[in-house]
């Protein structure tokens, strides 16, 4: 009895049972996609940096080194199980080509160095220690993608009359460079090769790297090494802070999906209810006749469950042999930069997910099925199911009606008297809308220039970094003579940052990146307190604030080769750079050595932008010139672009979802209205004022069901981005997206559901209904 009610039950609800089975697959392919993208991103950073015997803290350093120094210090810590310096070359971007392109300015340093004989080794796409031969060069996997390079072209460095060609042997993984949010990219050479380049480019910067006995003492060598007199004219990173910028741009990727796997789940789970409650609703009298005839209450429920269990089985397993097939989309980038990490436990991770999935529909299944219990076999056989179609009193009375068409007035008395059943619908409709709009809001907010206030900078129109080491100050001293005589600038500021280290409550020491210059020429927007106005006063970084444990009115202390000075917090703001632990000052508070200095340029209304930045690039090198839309892009590009992949799906799966629910929506209505539209063609309206009735509702329902998407949308939606933000340093989002978005996207959502349920009510008064039986 069962399998022929569950195949009568499927056969007489053919587009409902499809529509809920295309939900559950959706929700499965997704849901098992974001598992195994979670496993392949775990399995591939771990593999990668223990293929590169990654090091667990590195110290880069522009300018003069002492080697001996170096190594006087790590055989006296116990700590260090090995170190080495590793020497790199830095050549600017207008020295090389790639072919016969260019290679662009920009905010990466093009680095060119030697493989290490002890660890941090450069990798093939096997995740193999990469050699390469004389005359070849490995280039790394973000220039590939950037410029479309093959095996096999050529790379060209040119200086004066010193020309070096290369063939490009391979594309090398990177455990430290990999990730677009390090500005730096190595380049591997033959150890000759390296040497005759050295000739001729003579400036070099270095990594100074240990490998410790305890990776988890990083933090605790961290702070003794830069205690010390050593070589830090350069930011540092341990292992930990490796592994998170490699995670970012995927990680993103996986928290976006399970957003959508969650809201299609919900879409799913509600859509179940609807169509639940209505088969129940139209088999009322033979519920109680089952009843009548004492068949159990469980063996009635198994009935029903048992055809949503089949088509929860059906979308699971439909949903993970999507994702075994098109799951490498979604890793494809995590492939590409890590490499592949196959493992038994990868497949049964989103096997064990898509699992889970039915099992949440089965049981959900019968959660909704609980009203059985409450029902006597009297009431069922009388009609006396409560169901949402069972409609209540609402005074609307059609001969008070003295403003409204009748057609209209029909459709507003339906939505209210089953306000229940359509409030169903509005939330499907706003989940979709929420679907939709998300990542497309975010993926504008990635997009948008003013994103460089979550990157611990003013807004500018035109950026200069400068990077030269002991040539830095005359180098910025020429830049800022060249922009005084510039008539095209309204405003100009040099900002310098320096590395020191601030006391924790705990009386340890932390790096911390401090930029001074005049902040209020280009200022930030600070989540609490204001910038600093005193020579005393220090605005610190969410991150920096939450590790040194300040806040507003607290003072904090900092240190440098045995100095001390004390600084009040008046400012706590956002960046995501540097490791998020920054700090801003109207002043250095030691003579010491810049890393680098960053200078800002807004220019006079009506001047174009990318005809100055091209003289500036010209007339300014070595110094690296960037709009501030550049640098956004170059610095997040690539997490942008994966999300921007996102929004488009999660927009066709809004439409397809929203639409489908609307098709299976009216074919219950249809069942369920049959005998009221009957008396009503009896009494003189016709199929077009039917038409117009149901249409009055619909366009109610979808306009409101829009309307609090969208604003959930502008009010959760941040906080939920904002709690994945909060460990890289921006705690507090906030969409930047155009204002359009908001209201053209809901738009089209409301004109294409319309649309279809226009056409859907043509067919819907054309054919008969017959009543069915359980047998």
């Amino acid at each position: 009895m069962r399998m022929t009610f569950i195949k009568k039950d499927l056969t007489r609800h053919r587009l409902i049972s499809v529509g809920l089975t295309i939900c559950i697959m959706m929700t499965s392919f997704l849901a098992t996609s974001a598992a195994q993208m979670s496993a392949q991103l775990n399995g591939s950073i771990s593999d990668l940096l223990q293929s590169a015997k990654a090091p667990d803290f590195v110290q880069m350093h522009d300018g003069s080194l002492d080697e001996q120094a170096v190594d006087t210090f790590s055989s006296k810590q116990s700590m260090v199980k090995a170190h080495q310096i590793v020497p790199m070359i830095p050549v600017e971007h207008v020295s090389i080509k790639f072919g016969q392109t260019p290679a662009q300015a920009g905010v990466m340093d093009h680095l060119f160095v030697k493989q290490n004989r002890f660890f941090d080794f450069l990798l093939n796409k096997q995740n193999e220690k990469l050699t390469v031969n004389k005359g070849e060069v490995a280039v790394p996997i973000y220039f590939q993608q950037k410029y479309h390079l093959k095996i096999g072209q050529r790379l060209l460095i040119t200086k004066g009359s010193h020309h070096f060609s290369f063939q490009i042997k391979a594309f090398l993984r990177d455990a430290q460079m990999n990730p677009s949010l390090v500005s730096s990219k190595r380049f591997l050479l033959h150890d000759s090769d390296w040497a005759a380049l050295n000739q001729v480019f003579q400036k070099k910067e270095y990594l100074i790297e240990f490998l410790l006995h305890d990776a988890a003492q990083a933090d605790a060598f961290q702070s003794l090494y830069q205690s010390s007199e050593l070589p830090q004219q350069g930011p540092a990173v341990t292992l930990p802070l490796l592994r998170m910028l490699n995670a970012l741009t995927d990680g993103m990727v996986i928290a976006i999906l399970l957003l959508v796997c969650l809201l299609l789940i919900s879409i799913s789970l509600l859509s179940l209810r609807l169509a639940m409650t209505a088969a129940i609703e139209e088999d009322e009298r033979e519920i109680g006749i089952l009843k009548v005839l004492g068949i159990p209450l469980s063996k009635i429920k198994q009935l029903y469950v048992g055809k949503y269990a089949v088509l929860a089985c059906i979308g699971c397993i439909a949903g993970y042999l999507f994702t075994l097939i098109f799951g490498d989309l979604f890793t494809a980038n995590i492939q590409r930069y890590m490499g592949k990490h196959p493992s038994f436990t990868h497949q049964l991770i989103p096997l064990f997910v898509s699992i889970l999935t039915a099992i949440i529909v089965i049981s959900f299944s019968y959660a909704v099925l609980r009203k059985f219990g409450r029902i006597s076999a009297a009431q069922a056989l009388q009609g006396g199911i409560s169901s949402p179609s069972h409609k209540k009193l609402i005074p609307m009375h059609l001969n008070r009606n003295m403003f409204l068409p009748v057609n209209l007035w029909f459709g507003l008395k339906d939505l209210f008297s089953r306000m229940k059943m359509y409030s169903t619908i509005i939330c499907i409709i706003a989940l979709c809308t929420f679907l939709m709009l998300m990542p497309i809001q975010l993926w504008h907010t990635l997009q948008s220039p003013d994103f460089i206030t979550y990157l611990g900078s003013g807004k500018s129109d035109l950026r200069i970094d400068i990077r030269q080491g002991n040539d830095l100050e005359k180098n910025t001293n020429k830049i800022e003579s060249m922009i005084r005589e510039d008539l095209d600038i309204r405003t100009s500021a040099v900002y310098e940052t320096t590395s020191l280290q601030s006391k924790t409550m705990e009386n340890t020491l932390e790096t911390l990146y401090l930029e001074s210059g005049d902040l209020s020429a280009f200022p930030l927007t600070y989540l609490q307190g204001r910038e600093p106005l005193k020579e005393e006063e220090i605005a610190l970084s969410v991150l920096s604030a939450d590790s040194l444990q300040k806040k507003i009115g607290e003072k904090v202390t900092l240190s440098t080769n045995g100095q001390q000075v004390q600084r009040l917090v008046t400012g706590i703001y956002q960046d995501v750079t540097n490791g998020g632990k920054t700090a801003k000052a109207l002043s250095q508070p030691f003579r010491q050595a810049s890393l680098w200095k960053t200078i800002q340029i807004q220019l006079k209304q009506g001047k174009n932008i990318a005809e100055k930045k091209a003289a500036f690039a010209a007339n300014m090198s070595p110094a690296k010139v960037t709009d501030m839309k550049e640098y956004v892009h170059q610095t997040i590009g690539s997490t942008a672009s994966l999300v921007k992949v996102i929004a488009l799906y999660s927009t066709i799966a809004a439409f397809g979802t929203a639409s489908l629910m609307f098709m299976m929506f009216l074919h219950m209505l249809r069942a369920k209205d049959l005998n009221r539209n009957l008396m009503l063609r009896t009494i003189g309206f016709s199929k077009k004022d039917l038409t117009y009735q149901y249409l009055t509702s619909f366009i109610v329902v979808l306009s409101f069901g829009a309307f609090i998407g969208t604003i959930t949308v502008h009010t959760i939606g941040p906080a939920l981005m904002s709690v994945g933000g909060a460990s890289l340093g921006a705690s507090s989002l906030h969409w930047l997206a155009p204002q359009w978005v908001s209201v053209v996207y809901p738009l089209w959502l409301f004109i294409v559901n319309l649309a279809v349920i226009s056409w859907l009510l043509k067919s819907f008064f054309s054919s008969k209904m017959s009543r069915h039986t359980l047998s």
